[in-house]
Protein backbone atom coordinates (compact mmCIF):
# COMPACT_ATOMS: atom_id res chain seq x y z
CA UNK A 1 0.00 0.00 0.00
CA UNK A 2 0.69 3.49 -0.44
CA UNK A 3 1.11 3.94 3.91
CA UNK A 4 3.42 1.08 3.92
CA UNK A 5 5.76 2.22 0.65
CA UNK A 6 5.97 5.64 2.61
CA UNK A 7 6.99 4.45 5.94
CA UNK A 8 9.74 2.35 4.06
CA UNK A 9 11.24 4.02 1.97
CA UNK A 10 14.04 5.31 2.15
CA UNK A 11 13.81 8.79 0.25
CA UNK A 12 10.03 9.94 1.44
CA UNK A 13 10.70 12.95 3.94
CA UNK A 14 9.37 12.02 7.17
CA UNK A 15 7.54 14.67 7.39
CA UNK A 16 5.42 13.87 4.60
CA UNK A 17 5.18 10.19 5.80
CA UNK A 18 3.26 12.07 9.32
CA UNK A 19 1.30 14.04 6.64
CA UNK A 20 -2.49 14.10 6.53
CA UNK A 21 -2.28 12.55 3.47
CA UNK A 22 -0.80 9.18 4.82
CA UNK A 23 -2.89 9.51 8.08
CA UNK A 24 -5.89 9.46 5.40
CA UNK A 25 -4.83 6.55 3.79
CA UNK A 26 -4.39 4.59 7.10
CA UNK A 27 -7.78 5.42 8.29
CA UNK A 28 -9.59 4.51 5.09
CA UNK A 29 -7.63 1.10 5.14
CA UNK A 30 -9.08 0.52 8.69
CA UNK A 31 -12.47 2.23 8.01
CA UNK A 32 -12.06 4.66 10.69
CA UNK A 33 -13.05 8.39 10.23
CA UNK A 34 -10.17 11.12 9.98
CA UNK A 35 -11.54 14.62 11.35
CA UNK A 36 -9.16 17.00 10.85
CA UNK A 37 -8.14 20.28 12.28
CA UNK A 38 -10.65 22.55 10.05
CA UNK A 39 -13.46 20.64 11.19
CA UNK A 40 -12.75 20.74 14.81
CA UNK A 41 -12.30 24.44 15.06
CA UNK A 42 -15.72 24.71 13.11
CA UNK A 43 -17.55 22.44 15.89
CA UNK A 44 -15.95 23.68 18.95
CA UNK A 45 -16.84 27.32 19.05
CA UNK A 46 -16.86 28.91 22.21
CA UNK A 47 -20.44 29.23 22.84
CA UNK A 48 -20.55 25.28 22.42
CA UNK A 49 -17.29 24.24 24.15
CA UNK A 50 -17.37 26.25 27.51
CA UNK A 51 -20.44 24.60 28.48
CA UNK A 52 -19.46 21.43 27.19
CA UNK A 53 -15.91 21.44 29.85
CA UNK A 54 -18.41 22.74 32.70
CA UNK A 55 -20.18 19.44 32.57
CA UNK A 56 -17.02 17.42 31.86
CA UNK A 57 -15.51 19.28 34.82
CA UNK A 58 -18.51 18.13 36.86
CA UNK A 59 -18.52 14.74 35.37
CA UNK A 60 -14.92 14.11 36.72
CA UNK A 61 -15.01 15.11 40.03
CA UNK A 62 -18.70 13.07 40.83
CA UNK A 63 -16.08 9.89 39.79
CA UNK A 64 -17.23 6.76 38.43
CA UNK A 65 -19.54 5.74 41.69
CA UNK A 66 -22.14 8.35 39.97
CA UNK A 67 -24.42 7.42 37.27
CA UNK A 68 -23.11 10.09 35.01
CA UNK A 69 -19.64 10.47 36.44
CA UNK A 70 -16.85 9.90 35.07
CA UNK A 71 -13.89 7.04 34.99
CA UNK A 72 -10.68 8.27 34.17
CA UNK A 73 -7.20 6.65 35.35
CA UNK A 74 -4.34 9.08 35.97
CA UNK A 75 -2.85 9.61 32.28
CA UNK A 76 0.52 7.25 32.05
CA UNK A 77 3.41 9.27 31.40
CA UNK A 78 6.42 7.81 29.43
CA UNK A 79 9.88 9.68 29.40
CA UNK A 80 11.77 10.24 27.15
CA UNK A 81 14.97 10.87 29.16
CA UNK A 82 17.22 11.47 25.80
CA UNK A 83 15.17 14.41 24.11
CA UNK A 84 13.64 15.65 27.38
CA UNK A 85 10.61 14.70 25.75
CA UNK A 86 7.38 12.50 27.63
CA UNK A 87 4.59 10.67 25.67
CA UNK A 88 1.31 10.12 27.97
CA UNK A 89 -1.97 8.31 27.30
CA UNK A 90 -4.80 9.29 28.45
CA UNK A 91 -8.10 7.55 28.30
CA UNK A 92 -11.30 8.82 29.55
CA UNK A 93 -15.05 7.90 29.64
CA UNK A 94 -17.89 9.95 30.53
CA UNK A 95 -21.58 7.71 30.04
CA UNK A 96 -23.27 11.14 30.37
CA UNK A 97 -22.14 12.32 26.89
CA UNK A 98 -21.67 8.76 25.64
CA UNK A 99 -17.71 10.04 25.08
CA UNK A 100 -15.41 6.96 25.21
CA UNK A 101 -11.64 8.04 24.03
CA UNK A 102 -7.95 7.90 24.57
CA UNK A 103 -5.39 10.81 23.52
CA UNK A 104 -1.66 9.94 22.91
CA UNK A 105 0.07 13.35 23.32
CA UNK A 106 3.89 13.56 23.56
CA UNK A 107 5.45 16.63 24.63
CA UNK A 108 8.76 17.78 23.57
CA UNK A 109 9.85 21.50 24.32
CA UNK A 110 13.31 21.03 22.18
CA UNK A 111 11.54 20.91 19.45
CA UNK A 112 11.15 24.62 19.90
CA UNK A 113 15.02 24.95 18.96
CA UNK A 114 14.16 22.89 15.85
CA UNK A 115 10.88 25.30 14.60
CA UNK A 116 8.81 21.96 15.16
CA UNK A 117 5.82 22.12 17.86
CA UNK A 118 6.51 21.15 21.31
CA UNK A 119 3.40 19.00 21.42
CA UNK A 120 1.71 16.62 19.21
CA UNK A 121 -1.76 14.81 19.83
CA UNK A 122 -3.95 12.62 18.14
CA UNK A 123 -7.56 11.22 19.34
CA UNK A 124 -9.47 7.94 18.91
CA UNK A 125 -12.89 8.24 19.70
CA UNK A 126 -14.96 5.08 20.44
CA UNK A 127 -18.35 3.72 20.20
CA UNK A 128 -19.23 3.82 24.36
CA UNK A 129 -21.61 0.56 23.57
CA UNK A 130 -19.37 -1.17 21.58
CA UNK A 131 -16.11 -0.61 22.11
CA UNK A 132 -15.54 -0.38 18.50
CA UNK A 133 -12.89 3.30 17.21
CA UNK A 134 -15.43 5.45 15.41
CA UNK A 135 -12.69 7.73 14.67
CA UNK A 136 -9.36 9.51 14.51
CA UNK A 137 -9.39 12.96 15.23
CA UNK A 138 -6.28 15.61 15.17
CA UNK A 139 -5.64 15.93 18.93
CA UNK A 140 -3.80 19.32 19.30
CA UNK A 141 -6.38 21.86 18.17
CA UNK A 142 -8.32 19.82 20.90
CA UNK A 143 -6.08 20.41 23.53
CA UNK A 144 -5.70 24.14 22.77
CA UNK A 145 -9.32 24.85 22.62
CA UNK A 146 -10.86 22.58 25.77
CA UNK A 147 -8.04 23.84 27.67
CA UNK A 148 -8.23 26.99 27.38
CA UNK A 149 -12.17 26.56 27.58
CA UNK A 150 -12.08 24.81 30.99
CA UNK A 151 -9.59 27.78 32.03
CA UNK A 152 -12.59 29.95 30.88
CA UNK A 153 -15.29 27.97 33.67
CA UNK A 154 -12.58 28.30 36.13
CA UNK A 155 -12.68 32.13 35.05
CA UNK A 156 -16.27 32.72 35.59
CA UNK A 157 -16.80 30.50 39.00
CA UNK A 158 -13.29 32.68 40.16
CA UNK A 159 -12.52 35.70 39.53
CA UNK A 160 -13.60 38.89 41.47
CA UNK A 161 -17.24 40.45 40.64
CA UNK A 162 -15.69 43.89 40.72
CA UNK A 163 -13.53 43.11 38.12
CA UNK A 164 -16.06 41.71 35.71
CA UNK A 165 -17.98 44.96 36.28
CA UNK A 166 -15.66 47.15 34.86
CA UNK A 167 -13.90 45.17 32.16
CA UNK A 168 -10.78 43.44 33.67
CA UNK A 169 -7.13 43.55 32.85
CA UNK A 170 -5.92 40.27 31.59
CA UNK A 171 -2.71 39.24 31.48
CA UNK A 172 -1.56 36.00 28.81
CA UNK A 173 1.94 34.84 30.08
CA UNK A 174 3.40 33.14 26.86
CA UNK A 175 2.94 33.59 22.99
CA UNK A 176 1.84 30.14 22.10
CA UNK A 177 -0.89 28.14 20.90
CA UNK A 178 -2.50 27.96 24.51
CA UNK A 179 -1.93 31.49 25.51
CA UNK A 180 -3.54 33.22 22.02
CA UNK A 181 -6.39 30.55 22.96
CA UNK A 182 -6.80 31.84 26.52
CA UNK A 183 -6.95 35.32 24.57
CA UNK A 184 -9.46 34.66 22.67
CA UNK A 185 -11.70 33.15 25.07
CA UNK A 186 -11.81 35.05 27.77
CA UNK A 187 -11.97 38.26 25.14
CA UNK A 188 -15.26 36.36 23.95
CA UNK A 189 -16.67 35.87 27.75
CA UNK A 190 -15.72 38.75 29.40
CA UNK A 191 -14.49 41.83 26.83
CA UNK A 192 -11.86 43.26 29.04
CA UNK A 193 -10.07 46.31 29.10
CA UNK A 194 -6.62 44.89 28.14
CA UNK A 195 -5.42 41.82 27.20
CA UNK A 196 -1.39 42.23 28.03
CA UNK A 197 0.76 39.62 26.25
CA UNK A 198 4.28 38.53 27.43
CA UNK A 199 6.94 35.94 25.90
CA UNK A 200 10.24 35.49 26.08
CA UNK A 201 10.99 36.27 22.62
CA UNK A 202 9.23 40.18 22.02
CA UNK A 203 9.21 38.98 18.23
CA UNK A 204 6.81 36.42 18.81
CA UNK A 205 5.15 38.26 21.16
CA UNK A 206 4.56 41.30 18.74
CA UNK A 207 3.55 39.16 16.40
CA UNK A 208 0.92 37.12 18.54
CA UNK A 209 -0.56 40.70 19.40
CA UNK A 210 -1.20 42.16 15.76
CA UNK A 211 -2.78 38.44 15.05
CA UNK A 212 -5.09 39.69 17.91
CA UNK A 213 -5.85 42.89 17.82
CA UNK A 214 -6.91 42.20 13.87
CA UNK A 215 -9.64 39.81 15.72
CA UNK A 216 -10.98 42.70 17.75
CA UNK A 217 -8.96 41.69 20.70
CA UNK A 218 -7.19 44.77 22.97
CA UNK A 219 -4.08 42.92 23.22
CA UNK A 220 -0.21 45.02 23.59
CA UNK A 221 2.66 43.88 24.26
CA UNK A 222 4.46 43.70 27.41
CA UNK A 223 7.97 44.45 28.00
CA UNK A 224 8.39 42.23 31.08
CA UNK A 225 6.28 39.79 33.47
CA UNK A 226 5.71 42.67 35.94
CA UNK A 227 4.60 45.07 33.64
CA UNK A 228 2.20 41.93 32.39
CA UNK A 229 0.47 41.50 36.03
CA UNK A 230 0.83 44.59 37.84
CA UNK A 231 -3.01 45.14 37.92
CA UNK A 232 -4.06 42.71 36.02
CA UNK A 233 -7.20 40.92 37.39
CA UNK A 234 -6.81 37.23 35.61
CA UNK A 235 -3.68 36.32 34.48
CA UNK A 236 -3.00 32.67 32.17
CA UNK A 237 0.59 31.30 32.86
CA UNK A 238 0.68 29.12 29.61
CA UNK A 239 4.21 28.83 29.25
CA UNK A 240 7.41 25.62 29.38
CA UNK A 241 9.18 27.44 32.57
CA UNK A 242 11.21 25.56 34.68
CA UNK A 243 12.16 28.11 37.25
CA UNK A 244 9.07 30.49 38.94
CA UNK A 245 8.72 33.35 36.71
CA UNK A 246 5.41 34.91 38.33
CA UNK A 247 6.01 36.50 41.61
CA UNK A 248 3.35 37.43 44.69
CA UNK A 249 4.69 40.93 45.58
CA UNK A 250 3.60 42.00 41.69
CA UNK A 251 -0.01 41.17 41.80
CA UNK A 252 -3.19 42.24 43.45
CA UNK A 253 -5.07 40.68 45.90
CA UNK A 254 -7.40 39.43 44.42
CA UNK A 255 -6.26 38.36 41.15
CA UNK A 256 -7.23 34.72 39.25
CA UNK A 257 -4.66 32.57 38.32
CA UNK A 258 -5.10 30.11 35.45
CA UNK A 259 -2.21 28.14 36.01
CA UNK A 260 -1.96 25.86 32.75
CA UNK A 261 2.28 25.32 32.81
CA UNK A 262 4.34 23.37 34.79
CA UNK A 263 2.48 20.44 33.62
CA UNK A 264 5.56 17.77 35.30
CA UNK A 265 6.72 17.75 38.68
CA UNK A 266 10.57 19.35 37.71
CA UNK A 267 8.57 22.35 35.66
CA UNK A 268 7.88 25.56 37.70
CA UNK A 269 6.05 28.89 37.01
CA UNK A 270 4.79 30.32 40.30
CA UNK A 271 6.94 31.68 43.24
CA UNK A 272 6.28 28.90 45.53
CA UNK A 273 5.24 31.84 48.27
CA UNK A 274 2.38 32.47 45.77
CA UNK A 275 1.35 29.00 45.60
CA UNK A 276 1.25 28.20 49.43
CA UNK A 277 -0.54 31.76 49.74
CA UNK A 278 -3.63 31.03 46.99
CA UNK A 279 -6.47 28.79 47.20
CA UNK A 280 -5.94 26.21 44.80
CA UNK A 281 -8.67 24.59 42.64
CA UNK A 282 -7.62 21.75 40.30
CA UNK A 283 -9.16 20.05 37.63
CA UNK A 284 -7.98 17.20 39.36
CA UNK A 285 -6.52 16.65 43.05
CA UNK A 286 -4.57 13.61 42.17
CA UNK A 287 -2.79 15.15 38.92
CA UNK A 288 -2.30 18.00 40.89
CA UNK A 289 -0.23 16.34 43.47
CA UNK A 290 1.48 13.81 40.84
CA UNK A 291 2.12 15.69 38.07
CA UNK A 292 2.04 19.40 39.27
CA UNK A 293 4.98 20.92 39.49
CA UNK A 294 4.28 24.20 41.28
CA UNK A 295 1.96 22.11 43.74
CA UNK A 296 4.71 19.49 44.27
CA UNK A 297 7.62 21.65 45.21
CA UNK A 298 5.38 24.51 47.00
CA UNK A 299 4.01 21.95 49.18
CA UNK A 300 0.78 23.60 48.58
CA UNK A 301 -2.74 22.21 49.75
CA UNK A 302 -5.15 21.91 46.76
CA UNK A 303 -8.66 23.03 48.46
CA UNK A 304 -11.13 21.48 45.71
CA UNK A 305 -11.44 20.56 42.52
CA UNK A 306 -13.22 22.79 39.96
CA UNK A 307 -16.06 20.07 39.76
CA UNK A 308 -16.83 20.40 43.49
CA UNK A 309 -17.24 24.11 42.96
CA UNK A 310 -19.27 23.90 40.38
CA UNK A 311 -21.84 21.24 42.29
CA UNK A 312 -21.73 23.55 45.12
CA UNK A 313 -19.58 21.41 47.33
CA UNK A 314 -16.85 24.11 48.40
CA UNK A 315 -17.19 27.98 47.95
CA UNK A 316 -15.07 30.26 45.75
CA UNK A 317 -12.86 32.63 48.06
CA UNK A 318 -13.07 35.31 45.31
CA UNK A 319 -11.67 38.13 47.73
CA UNK A 320 -8.49 36.16 47.58
CA UNK A 321 -5.59 35.08 45.18
CA UNK A 322 -7.17 32.05 43.19
CA UNK A 323 -5.26 29.58 41.68
CA UNK A 324 -6.86 26.83 38.61
CA UNK A 325 -4.45 24.45 38.57
CA UNK A 326 -5.03 22.73 34.99
CA UNK A 327 -3.27 19.71 34.07
CA UNK A 328 -5.73 18.78 31.57
CA UNK A 329 -8.34 16.04 31.67
CA UNK A 330 -8.87 12.98 29.29
CA UNK A 331 -12.43 13.83 29.80
CA UNK A 332 -12.54 16.76 28.35
CA UNK A 333 -10.49 15.43 25.18
CA UNK A 334 -13.36 12.65 25.39
CA UNK A 335 -16.11 14.81 25.47
CA UNK A 336 -15.12 17.73 22.94
CA UNK A 337 -14.15 14.88 19.98
CA UNK A 338 -18.00 13.23 20.87
CA UNK A 339 -19.03 16.74 20.04
CA UNK A 340 -16.61 17.32 16.83
CA UNK A 341 -18.10 13.85 15.39
CA UNK A 342 -21.16 14.03 16.29
CA UNK A 343 -21.50 17.52 14.84
CA UNK A 344 -20.11 16.20 11.36
CA UNK A 345 -22.36 13.31 11.79
CA UNK A 346 -25.67 15.58 11.82
CA UNK A 347 -23.99 17.36 8.43
CA UNK A 348 -22.93 14.96 6.32
CA UNK A 349 -21.80 10.88 6.42
CA UNK A 350 -18.87 12.35 4.36
CA UNK A 351 -15.09 12.46 6.26
CA UNK A 352 -13.47 16.07 6.56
Amino acid sequence: SLVLAAATSTTTDIKDIYSEKYILLFVKMSNLRWIGESAIRGSLTWQVLVPAMRRALIAFSQGPDHDQGAVQPLRTAVPVHQQGGTLMVMPGYVPGEGALATKLVSMFPRNAAKGLSTHSAIVMLLNPDTGIPEALLEGGSITELRTAAASAVATLELMNDKSQAKGPVIAVLGAGVQGQAHARVLNHLLKPSKVRIWSRTMSSCTAVCEILRGEGIPAEVAATVQDAVVDADIINTCTLAQQPILKMKWLKASVHINSVGAPRPDMQELEEELVRSAVIYADSREAAYKEAGDIIKSGAEVFAEIGELLTGKCEAHKDKITIFKSLGLAVEDAVAAKIVYNSLEGNSKTAT
